[in-house]
């Protein structure tokens, strides 16, 4: 067995501890991953440093969101999606609606490739959040886009009144959080990250400028 094939059947294992994963979840989850893979020469979308690491780095850092999300049926989105992390897992994984939000033209030009892969709905919007249109989502994700206040600024005016944020952040949350706390009033709860030790997922509800 190869270490890639090693790697993924290490990962969809993990997923299946928190996840009940069918088979064609775990085709199209290797079929995004190969095509992923063969493009990134083209478009870089992932470091070369996660190359030989990306089925836990990327798949399931991004997976380990899924149990966190209230109802997958429910309109989502995924702020600064860049490769499909965290959306097109979440939503090759069982999200129905999700909007992948890619300011970068190749990035998103990937994406509209790439949701051939989920069988739920996935809309690619190539735009910078700033001049998103008015529109309102029961969830927002994001990874890796900007820190905490930024994202909260980004995100509060396209928040449903019952939604929440889920967000993958690393190991300067701590004072995210209290920067954070100067311009808006929140409630939040952590949950480490199964991929790292140093990073936690910030699920961020009852959101309100100040």
């Amino acid at each position: 067995m190869s270490q890639e094939e090693a790697q993924k059947k290490s990962t969809l294992a993990q997923i299946k501890k928190f996840h009940k994963l069918d088979k064609i979840q775990e085709k199209n989850l290797e079929d995004f991953m190969n095509f992923l893979l063969g493009e990134n020469k083209n478009y870089n979308l992932i470091g070369k440093s996660t190359i030989d690491c990306a089925w836990e780095r990327h798949i399931l850092d991004c997976a380990q969101i899924f149990p966190l999300i209230n109802d997958p049926a429910k309109k989502m989105a995924d702020f600064g999606s860049g490769a499909g992390f965290p959306g097109m897992v979440l939503s090759i994984l069982g999200v129905k609606e999700i909007h992948l939000i890619e300011k970068a033209f190749r990035k998103a030009d990937f994406l509209r490739k790439a949701k051939i892969f989920s069988p739920n709905r996935v809309f690619v919007q190539q735009v910078n959040l700033e001049d998103l249109k008015d529109t309102k989502f029961h969830c927002i994700t994001s990874r890796a886009l900007a820190p905490l206040p930024k994202l909260l600024e980004y995100t509060n005016s396209f928040l449903e009144k019952d939604g929440y944020c889920l967000f993958l952040k690393g190991r300067n949350l701590k004072n995210e959080i209290e920067n954070s706390k100067i311009s808006f009033k929140f409630e939040y709860e952590l949950y480490p990250s199964i991929t790292s030790g140093e990073s936690n997922i910030i699920k961020i509800f009852n959101l309100n400028k100040k």
